[in-house]
């Protein structure tokens, strides 16, 4: 596998179902054209189905606008045998050979893209694995199957979306897959509200940090995006009820984040998710990127510019 393989992709992935995990600030920092999120809208369907792809991409600069994105969908499973979260056949060109054809399928070409997608998703990457040779998928901690979708931008590292799949209850009788049926609802994005910042306790304009200053950065989100949803329980062969959890990512062009991932668990009630922010000492106008994403695949983002002053 080639370096640009190896090192050269970013995974976008979606929050953890239980808990949020707390890494250090230094991925946070752009340094360079990076593509920061891609949203899918719906945020799940079914295999098939036209679905519409926008990327949030970040430079040192500000957002980047207009990107010309190539847009592919991995139509490869990924091998035991692969230590990476893709299988290694998406990465690269995509080339199987001429026996197995393409592991890439052209989804469209810009800053975003609308696109059916693969009918065969439940086969590839869910529990419908027929004749394929490759055992069922496991689903993730919230029951779902997910289709890679893979972002190349030139001068950026390729990023990679799982995008989620509605695919058939597994090792559920007619009953249980019947009432699961009924009781789930596909997920919707979640909402981002508008970023706030705080010194001290008080309310500070984003357009007027003090240059060198440490402020309270807030995430906040309305308290329905955090959505609750049927739940197939394996071990207990029941239908239950789950609650997603939410993680904000964090990134800036200048200054630092004590971390670049906070969030809410699902049992956690709370709509809001802050970060401290180390400001740059020199009057200037920093930009912000937060990506808030829900433990089923939805995803919302913004983009802000923070001045120091003195």
């Amino acid at each position: 596998m080639s370096a640009r393989a190896r090192c050269g992709v970013v995974l976008l992935v979606v929050a953890s179902a239980h808990c949020v995990p707390t890494l250090s600030g230094s991925d946070s920092v752009i340094t360079g054209k990076r593509i920061l999120a891609i949203k899918a809208e719906p945020a799940e369907a079914a295999p098939g189905a036209k679905v519409t792809f926008t990327t949030l991409v970040a430079s040192p600069g500000g957002t980047v606008s207009g990107a010309p994105i190539a847009w592919d969908f991995c139509t490869a499973p990924k091998p035991i045998t692969d230590d990476n979260a893709v299988s290694n056949a998406c990465l690269g060109s995509g080339d199987l050979g001429a026996d197995a054809g393409p592991a890439l399928v052209a989804a469209g070409a810009g800053p975003s893209t609308a696109a059916k997608t693969p009918a065969k998703g439940c086969s590839m990457f869910g529990p419908d694995t027929g004749s394929t040779g490759f055992r069922p998928r496991d689903p993730d901690a919230t029951g779902g199957f997910y289709q890679p979708l893979r972002a190349e931008l030139s001068g950026a590292p390729d990023a990679f979306a799982l995008v989620r799949i509605k695919c058939d209850l597994p090792n559920a009788d007619a009953d249980q897959a019947a009432a699961f049926a009924k009781a789930y609802r596909l997920n919707e994005n979640p909402q981002l509200q508008p970023l706030t910042a705080k010194m001290n306790g008080a309310t500070v304009a984003l357009g007027a940090i003090p240059a060198g200053a440490r402020v309270t950065l807030e995430a906040s989100w309305p308290a329905a995006s955090a959505e609750k949803f049927a739940y197939y329980d394996p071990s207990s062969q029941t239908v239950t009820t789950q609650r997603e959890a939410m993680q904000v990512a964090w990134y800036s062009s200048d200054g630092s984040f004590d971390t670049e991932s906070t969030g809410r668990a699902s049992s956690d009630m709370a709509t809001t998710s802050d970060d401290d922010f180390q400001a740059p000492a020199a009057t200037q106008t920093t930009h912000v990127w937060i990506v808030l994403r829900d433990s089923r695949g939805g995803v919302d983002f913004g983009r802000y510019d923070l001045v120091t002053v003195r």
